[in-house]
C-alpha cells in the first residue's frame, strides 16, 4: 500500500509539472512555478489514502489530489498576499519578489488550474470544489475581521478552522464519497475529512509558537505578530485566572521576538499547550467511529497511520 501511495504521489507531481510548463509558456517559468509547487502534500496523501479506503480508481484519485494541492496553493498565495508574507516553505514568496498584485492573480490561476482538474474527476466534484472555495474565503474573511481582537471564542475558533483549514479535506471525502462504488455512510468521508483538516490547524497553531523558522519555513510567532488569537491563547483567555496574564502580553507594544518568547513560557508553563495538545488528541478519537466504518478496511490502516502521524508531527 505505501508503495502504491509513493507513486500516485510521483503522479500528483508530474501532473503538477505539467500544468507549471503549460503556465509558464503564457507567463514565464519564474511565475509559473508558484503555482504548482508542491508543498507538504498532506491534502493529495490525504486524497488518495481515503480513495483507497472507499475503492475509488486510483486515476480519479490522482486527479483530485491534484485539484486539492493546487486549491490549497492559491489559498496561500492570497494568504502570503494578506500577511505581507515573505517566506513560504522556507522560500521567498512572490508577493514578496514581485508585490502583492502578482501574488493575487498567481492564486487566482492557482484557483482555475484546480478547478479544471476538478473536473476531470467529475462535474459533481468541480461544483463542490466552487463551495469549498467559497467557505475557505468566508473562514479567511472572519479570521482578518477579528485579527487584533479578544472577541473570539473557542467555539468560534473550531468553526473558522472548520471553513479555512478542514474544507478542502472535507471536499475531497464528499468527492470521494460520491465516486466509491462500495456501500457506505456518504455523510461519513466528509467528516473524517472535517476534522482532519481541523486537527491539522490545532497542530499547526501549536507549531506557530513552538518549532523554529528553520523547521516551520515561517517567522515563529507570526500569528502573535499579526494579531491572530490561536488556540493555545484562547485557552488562556478563557481562563479567569490566566486571563489578566494573558492580556498583559496581547497588549504590550510593541510584539517582538522577547515578547513571543515570554508568551511561549506562559503558555508553556500553565499547560496551556498542553491543553491545546489535548484537543488535539480528542480530535484524533472522533475519526476512529468513522475510520473503522469505512468500506475497504484493508486499505484503512494506512489512512489510520496518516492520522495519527498528523497528530504527532513535527513539522
Amino acid at each position: 500500500m505505501a508503495a502504491g501511495i509513493e507513486d500516485g504521489l510521483s503522479r500528483v507531481r508530474e501532473g503538477l509539472e505539467r500544468r507549471t510548463a503549460r503556465l509558464g509558456e503564457r507567463v514565464g517559468d519564474h511565475l509559473a512555478a508558484f503555482v504548482g509547487r508542491p508543498g507538504k502534500m498532506l491534502r493529495p496523501r490525504y486524497t488518495l489514502l481515503l480513495g483507497a479506503a472507499l475503492g475509488v480508481e486510483p486515476g480519479r484519485c490522482e486527479r483530485a489530489a491534484c485539484a486539492a494541492e493546487l486549491l490549497h496553493n492559491a489559498s496561500l498565495l492570497h494568504d502570503d498576499c494578506v500577511d505581507r508574507a515573505e517566506l513560504r516553505r522556507g522560500n521567498p514568496t512572490p508577493n514578496g519578489l514581485f508585490g502583492n498584485t502578482a501574488g493575487i492573480l498567481l492564486g487566482d490561476m492557482a484557483f482555475a488550474e484546480g478547478l479544471e482538474e476538478a473536473f476531470s474527476v467529475g462535474e459533481g466534484a468541480a461544483r463542490a470544489l466552487v463551495g469549498t472555495a467559497r467557505e475557505m474565503a468566508s473562514g479567511e474573511l472572519q479570521e482578518e475581521f477579528l485579527r487584533g481582537s479578544l472577541h473570539v471564542s473557542v467555539e468560534g475558533y473550531f468553526g473558522i478552522a472548520a471553513r479555512k483549514t478542514a474544507a478542502l479535506f472535507e471536499w475531497a471525502g464528499e468527492a470521494l464519497s460520491g465516486l466509491s462504488p462500495h456501500p457506505h455512510r456518504r455523510e461519513d468521508p466528509p467528516k473524517l475529512g472535517r476534522l482532519t483538516g481541523v486537527l491539522l490547524q490545532v497542530i499547526d497553531d501549536i507549531h506557530d509558537l513552538t518549532l523554529s523558522s528553520e523547521v516551520a519555513g515561517k517567522e515563529r510567532g507570526q500569528d502573535f505578530l499579526l494579531g491572530k488569537l490561536t488556540l493555545p491563547c484562547l485557552l488562556a483567555l478563557e481562563d479567569e485566572r490566566l486571563r489578566p496574564r494573558f492580556l498583559s502580553l496581547w497588549e504590550r507594544k510593541p510584539r517582538d521576538r522577547s515578547s513571543i518568547e515570554e508568551l511561549v513560557r506562559f503558555l508553556h508553563e500553565e499547560g496551556c499547550l498542553e491543553g491545546t495538545r489535548n484537543r488535539a488528541r480528542a480530535l484524533r478519537a472522533e475519526m476512529d467511529p468513522l475510520l473503522d466504518a469505512l468500506p475497504v478496511q484493508e486499505h484503512v490502516q494506512a489512512l489510520r497511520s496518516f492520522e495519527d502521524a498528523l497528530l504527532s508531527r513535527e513539522f
